[in-house]
């Protein structure tokens, strides 16, 4: 089996809702540098995307998206709330986006790599008239190492957080010592 090299970038310098970048599987033997491999807590599968989900990605897209940069986001861009809150994974959205219409004064940060769930999310926040949603389709371990600023949220949710309840798929769960 060949070694896998380990993700170079520096871990958040705080210990902001005990999010990291050196997330590993111990499932997951470490390479030639010692280092454990950063864990991949998802496999993209590419579902059927509605007519409607599509259709909302392109026109509400502009509104409510955050295109993944290898950057620190300025938060001000986004609006002056009092909190912020990060959902990772938020699946179809309607939950994402309930709790979103009952905090206005709270921004809802969604991260989710599953298209037509990001879709629906765009969809339902442009229905509800809701200006406190991002969105955001890419892996939220590396938003959260390479775009989040340090002390920036005041929550993380993540609900239904282990799928993975195979042994030979555990390296894949979010959720494990390195996290917490």
């Amino acid at each position: 089996m060949p070694t896998r090299k380990a993700n170079n970038s520096q871990p958040l310098s705080t210990a902001t809702n005990q999010l990291s970048n050196t997330l590993v599987s111990p499932a997951e033997p470490a390479n030639q540098s010692g280092k454990q491999r950063p864990i991949k807590s998802f496999v993209r599968h590419h579902g059927r995307i509605t007519a409607g989900q599509q259709q909302a990605l392109e026109k509400y897209w502009p509104l409510y998206g955050l295109d993944f940069q290898a950057q620190r986001l300025d938060m001000a861009t986004l609006g002056d709330f009092q909190h912020v809150v990060l959902e990772i994974g938020f699946g179809n959205g309607e939950s994402f986006i309930d709790m979103a219409a009952q905090a206005p004064e709270t921004l809802f940060i969604g991260a989710e790599v599953h298209k037509p769930g990001v879709g629906r999310a765009l969809m339902l926040a442009h229905q509800r008239g809701l200006n406190n949603v991002r969105v955001l389709e890419h892996d939220a371990v590396e938003f959260i190492e390479q775009m989040l600023p340090d002390n920036s949220i005041d929550r993380v949710q993540v609900f239904f957080p282990d799928p993975w309840h195979k042994k030979r798929h555990h390296k894949r769960r979010l959720i494990q010592p390195q996290f917490c």
